[in-house]
């Protein structure tokens, strides 16, 4: 994106930014319902888990898709290709433990966090106006996936509600990021206009 005008940017921008207002979303969704109900089984908990994981990265993968000439679009197949298998393990390993999910979505959140923080640094060099956003969202998913690593934890109610913590923080800054860059592209958008005029 570094040889793209200004203009040429604020579209790009004016296209994508209801991709990380889907994915907040979803994560505020999951958020609410594992803390409204933290006492669920094992299995409702994979479940959940790994239905949310297969949607966050065909989402991810879209986006990648969609951007596939944009600076960081590779990090952001490599996060979709790797939430989707963490999801499908989920799914299709529904006889697992408290201990089994927990560390499927310990090492899924830190694993995310590390490629958010990739993606971002990317998007920075690249001048993509929101590359702040992706590393804020990565440094907490980074920060969260490392206390659950260190932390770990067997009770399937301190599992579902640290899960639902992270997917309400991640849904916000997630949301409040695409509106962000929605708004900070119409700004470019228009200062364009004004510089070409």
């Amino acid at each position: 994106m570094s040889d793209m005008s200004a203009a040429e940017t604020a579209a790009v921008v004016q296209r994508i930014w209801w991709v990380p207002v889907t994915r907040g979303v979803f994560l505020l969704i999951l958020g609410g319902i594992m803390l409204a109900n933290p006492l669920w089984s094992v299995t409702a908990v994979i479940w959940i888990f790994g239905i949310f994981a297969i949607l966050d990265g065909l989402i991810a993968l879209f986006e990648a898709f969609t951007n596939r000439k944009e600076a960081g679009a590779g990090w952001w197949f490599l996060t979709g290709f790797i939430s989707l298998a963490f999801g499908l393990v989920a799914v299709f390993r529904t006889s697992g433990t408290a201990t089994f999910i927990f560390w499927l979505i310990a090492i899924w959140v830190l694993l995310v966090g590390i490629l958010q923080i990739i993606g971002a640094v990317v998007r920075y060099r690249a001048k993509d106006a929101v590359w702040m956003w992706l590393l804020t969202s990565g440094l907490v998913s980074f920060l969260i996936g490392l206390l659950l690593i260190t932390h770990p934890q067997t009770s399937v109610k301190v599992v579902v509600v640290i899960l639902g913590l992270f997917a309400f923080v991640a849904g916000v800054l997630l949301v409040v990021g695409g509106f962000a860059a929605k708004s900070a592209a119409k700004d470019l958008a228009a200062s364009a206009k004004i510089i070409e005029a």
